[in-house]
């Protein structure tokens, strides 16, 4: 049996130690996920053969473990070790180069890739420049909204804005009837965030115009290198916000990373197309592994 502690703000620390030393690019690892979702699913963790380890119970998933590495028959032990017996219990998050790290994993799971939980990564100059005839419509939003709205703002998110923040997603989820329950889960997702915000390394931009709120965005450091967005919110009565917001974040974070994970489409059809859009560089697959009986 796994000696589990519930994942808190106060293992920051011991987070950042592993996730700098064997970083990942995916969003389940950023550590405001971790915090923020993880309070919502229970997450907990154990170091276990030097190896972070952080479980989801309300799923029964094992994440990937953070370290330098472990064999594919020690990643069947550790699982093993988890379930007790529990049939539905998976490890997650199999890194895309297991054939390289650990080719004899199928030995011990059947692996199974599910693009509804990929990330989007996009370079982050492509974003700023929207160059090129796909991206010449969102360009022109944003003209757009620049041109009819020229007095607007960008100001950072501070604890201070928790309300406003909370509002706007209320507002938000109110007003779609459709994909409620992970609507739901993302606005708890997102209160979570702003009551954690000073305990947890997130930044944050709000678009204003005449006081009014018309878009904003949450996202953190994912790697040395890679960004990744949280939450975006739109006013959509305002043409062009969703392209402005997409815009001022990726302007915000260009001198400092090269690339904007802007996480997954759990498999909506119009956050794919939305997403999509965007033009990707590439994807981040998501990875299951079922143990083998």
């Amino acid at each position: 049996m796994l000696d589990l502690t519930p994942l808190t703000t106060e293992h920051i620390p011991l987070l950042q130690k592993y996730l700098r030393s064997y970083p990942r690019q995916s969003c389940d690892y950023a550590i405001c996920n971790l915090m923020t979702w993880g309070k919502i699913y229970k997450n907990s963790f154990t170091i276990w053969k030097e190896h972070l380890v952080i479980v989801n119970p309300k799923y029964d998933y094992v994440m990937y473990p953070v370290g330098p590495g472990l064999s594919a028959k020690e990643l069947r032990e550790l699982v093993d070790i988890y379930r007790e017996g529990n049939h539905h219990t998976q490890l997650v998050l199999i890194p895309e180069d297991w054939q390289i790290k650990t080719p004899d994993i199928t030995q011990y799971f059947q692996l199974r890739e599910d693009r509804d939980w990929a990330d989007y990564v996009y370079l982050i100059e492509n974003l700023v420049k929207l160059s090129g005839k796909k991206l010449a419509k969102k360009k022109n939003l944003v003209s757009q909204f620049i041109r009819t709205y020229p007095e607007y703002q960008v100001m950072p998110i501070t604890s201070e804005k928790k309300d406003v923040i909370i509002r706007f997603s209320e507002k938000w989820r109110r007003e779609r009837n459709m994909e409620g329950i992970y609507l739901n889960a993302e606005f708890q997702a997102i209160k979570n965030t702003m009551e954690m915000w000073d305990q947890i390394p997130v930044e944050g931009i709000i678009i204003c115009y005449k006081n009014r709120i018309s878009a904003f965005s949450i996202f953190s450091e994912q790697t040395n290198d890679m960004a990744t967005e949280h939450f975006e919110k739109f006013d959509p009565e305002m043409k062009g916000s969703a392209q402005v917001i997409n815009w001022e974040t990726a302007k915000y974070l260009q001198h400092r990373y090269i690339w904007l994970n802007r996480e997954q489409d759990m498999g909506l059809p119009g956050l794919r197309q939305a997403k999509s859009s965007y033009m990707p560089s590439y994807l981040v697959k998501f990875i299951f592994g079922r143990p083998l009986d």
